[in-house]
């Protein structure tokens, strides 16, 4: 199916046929009618006025134009859904296209069974043990992450290498975020099983079995950058360091995991550069709910 028909379906359920073809192919026309330029270092958007004119901006006018096509002809809630639907669906293929990912297979995927076969050398392995049981229970599908740290670039949120990582962002300014750019945050399930995912390629790559399960679980300072780290810096790595099973950015910042409604806050997941002292694992999870306060050494965990 063709991109202006998937978009005819999504809006046949709130319009006629007829009239849902014709709408379909205007948002079409807006969507792919704006290409992104960078110059100088600067990026910028160019598009067609209803005159036929050139117009600049400095951040994409997509959304706001389907919604004024949208407005016409649907409920003032019916706008947000289509949006929802097709637009941040629109950009979230272009930032997967963009920006390098990687795909974790679901909880039924085979090597999440074989890890549960472990026999646990300490209490942080066998506490991690204990949570993947429960999440193979729950039966998580795939999803993807991305390879690098977001970070900001012209007040915009993205996924590459060398950049200081989006810090100093509060819990509900991250949602909102991940909702403005069509992705969200990940949850403690697909958490757990990015770990399991993570231990699997460590010891696809050549780690041994102990060393893979003691690195993610109990000491992940060969993992990523942590203030014990080998060649430790004086303040976080740029975005896209010490990559590793394909992953960048393991350490540096600790990762801020989606609302946990049952548990009553969100996780922050694995440590930061600045937990002078305790360096905490990738598997350390830790539950806040200061949803107003500015995480000064976390990142969201943006998933998709």
């Amino acid at each position: 199916m063709n991109e202006v028909h998937w978009i005819q379906k999504v809006l046949e359920e709130y319009l006629e046929n007829r009239k849902a073809a014709k709408v379909a192919v205007k948002l079409f026309a807006v969507m792919h009618g704006e290409t992104q330029h960078t110059h100088g270092g600067e990026v910028f958007f160019i598009h067609k006025d209803e005159e036929g004119k050139l117009v600049l901006t400095m951040k994409s006018d997509i959304k706001s134009r389907a919604k004024e096509i949208l407005k016409s002809h649907l409920k003032e809630d019916e706008v947000q859904e289509c949006i929802e639907h097709i637009i941040e669906r629109d950009f979230q293929t272009e930032a997967i296209e963009r920006f390098e990912t990687i795909m974790i297979p679901g909880s039924e995927f085979p090597i999440y069974a074989e890890l549960m076969k472990h026999d646990p050398a300490n209490q942080a392995e066998e506490s991690y043990i204990y949570e993947l049981s429960k999440v193979i229970r729950n039966s998580v599908k795939e999803f993807q992450v991305f390879v690098n740290d977001p970070s900001i670039y012209n007040n915009e949120l993205q996924f590459a290498p060398g950049f200081r990582p989006a810090v100093d962002f509060s819990y509900n300014q991250l949602e909102k975020l991940a909702k403005e750019n069509g992705f969200r945050l990940g949850t403690k399930d697909e958490y757990v099983i990015f770990l399991g995912w993570l231990i699997n390629s460590l010891i696809n790559e050549g780690w041994s079995e102990t060393a893979s399960w003691n690195a993610v679980c109990t000491d992940s300072k060969k993992l990523g950058h942590f203030f014990g780290s080998e060649d430790a810096k004086g303040y976080f790595d740029g975005t896209g360091s010490r990559k590793v099973a394909g992953k960048c950015d393991l350490g540096n910042t600790y990762k801020i995991l989606a609302k946990d409604k049952e548990a009553g806050g969100f996780w922050l997941a694995g440590g930061s550069y600045f937990d002078y002292g305790r360096d905490n694992p990738l598997a350390h999870l830790e539950l806040n709910n200061n949803y107003e306060d500015q995480n000064k050494f976390g990142v969201g965990w943006f998933v998709c």
